[in-house]
Order: C-alpha cells, then structure tokens, then sequence
C-alpha cells in the first residue's frame, strides 16, 4: 500500500497537536480556573469577618503522672484565657481569634516540659490557620504567674512559669506584619508587658519573622515548601492576670449593684 511521504509529518504534526490540546491546553485552562477559585478563597480570607468561637470546658485528666498543685492552680487562673484574650483590643480590633479546645494532651512541648495544659485553635478570620498550647512549671503561682510560650507559624511564605507554645498554620496569604501584631499581642498578654523578658520576646519575635522573610523571598509566592516561623516567649503573666481580675471585680460590681 503506498503512503504519500507528505502524510506522515502531517499525520505526526496532527497527533501533537491533539495531544498539546489534551495535555497541555486543557491542563492549563484547568490549572487557570483553579488559579482564580484560589484567588478568590483568598481575598474571602483576608477580608473576611473574624469567626465567634464556642470554646470547650477541658477537664485535667490523669493519665499516669501527678496532677500537681502548680498545674491546677495555673488550670483554674487560665479558664478565661481565650474569652478575655478575644475581648482584649489588640486582638478584638484585627482578624485573629483563639478557640479552645477540650483536649488537654500537649502535642508541642518536648519531653522536658508538662504533658498537659490548655490548648487552642488560631484562626485568622473564618480560616483556622494554628493553634497555641499553654502549661505550668514548677511553681507557678497566682501572684508569681511566670510564663514560657513557643509560637509558630507553619506555611508563612507570605506571613514559677507558664509554658506555652503557639502554632500557626497555612499562613501563606497573612501578610508578616500581621503575624507580627499578634505574636506581640500574645508575648504581652503572657509577660508583664515591659522589661527584659518582653524585650527577649520581641528579639526572638523579630528573629523568626525575619527567617521566614528570607525564606519566603528564597521560595517564591507559587513554591510549595513551607516556611515555618517558632518563637520562644519567657516571662510572667502578669497582663493576663491583671485583665482577669479587672474582670472579675467588674463582674462583682454588676452583681452587688454597685456599677
């Protein structure tokens, strides 16, 4: 049978471009549609309304080691943490809100540190973006309300003693200063607000954020790796407390009739 030689660059030219239109062009019109259902989730997040979270009642739990007195002191001063943390103005007047959780089993804490504390969600808007673990050490007190908290943010390529570490997730569309405004509104509420220990906060703070810069710039917006941010807080809680109590005399006042 004979086959005219100009067929065959004509019939190899056809089958590459049935297979460009299959693999490549609808490939990339899908990928284009994708790219704008993305956007568009995207600015929804960033300039959505913050959620109004339901925060569980978390009860400590034996679980073979001592609940000590330290731990049920810094349990029971903690027990409005995330209400009073969400009403506070710098957090109440941006995107950010915690959530609590019922389980108190640490996950983020080495083997050095408590193994139960309290535990929130992070969300930044509607979207759940990290969350924040929070735990005594030895000695804590009320009036002596050390604290230690390691905050990290997961996926940042855009963005006496208490422990506690904060974890934030897919961050990717948070602007860094944003982030910023909330490691600093937690390192506060969980330090006395001025001081060394607040001044290490803010070192450590700037110190993450600016490796997670770095990284992003190295990465790229459209890169898949994660960038991770992980800051270390060491001080006492002595804002938190004192929003507590101001709280609760608040709270007296409107039950005695004297507000």
């Amino acid at each position: 049978m004979y086959i005219p030689a100009w067929l065959i660059p004509f019939v190899a030219v056809l089958l590459w471009a049935c297979y460009y239109y299959r693999y490549g062009y609808l490939e990339l019109k899908r990928k284009a549609g994708k790219s704008k259902r993305e956007a568009k989730q995207e600015d929804n997040f960033l300039v959505g309304t913050p959620i109004e979270p339901k925060h569980a009642n978390p009860k400590l739990k034996r679980w073979g080691w001592r609940i000590s007195d330290s731990l049920r002191r810094f349990f029971a001063d903690f027990d409005r943490f995330g209400v009073i943390a969400n009403g506070w103005a710098p957090i109440k007047n941006s995107p950010w809100r915690l959530k609590e959780l019922k389980d108190t089993k640490l996950r983020t804490f080495d083997n050095d540190t408590p193994k139960q504390g309290r535990r929130y969600d992070v969300f930044y808007n509607q979207r759940r973006v990290g969350s924040l673990e929070m735990a005594d050490t030895s000695g804590y007190t009320t009036e002596e309300p050390r604290v230690c908290a390691n905050v990290l943010i997961q996926d940042a390529r855009l963005i006496p003693r208490v422990c506690a570490n904060v974890l934030i997730q897919d961050a990717r569309l948070i602007p860094l200063d944003e982030a910023s405004r909330f490691l600093t509104s937690i390192a506060m509420l969980l330090s006395a607000g001025t001081g060394e220990e607040y001044a290490e906060a803010k070192r450590n703070m700037e110190t993450a954020l600016t490796q997670a810069h770095l990284a992003k710039r190295s990465a790229g917006l459209d890169a898949a790796p994660e960038v991770v941010v992980e800051v270390s807080f060491l001080g006492s809680a002595a804002t938190y407390i004192k929003l507590r109590a101001r709280q609760d005399k608040e709270a007296e006042l409107v039950r005695t009739g004297q507000a």
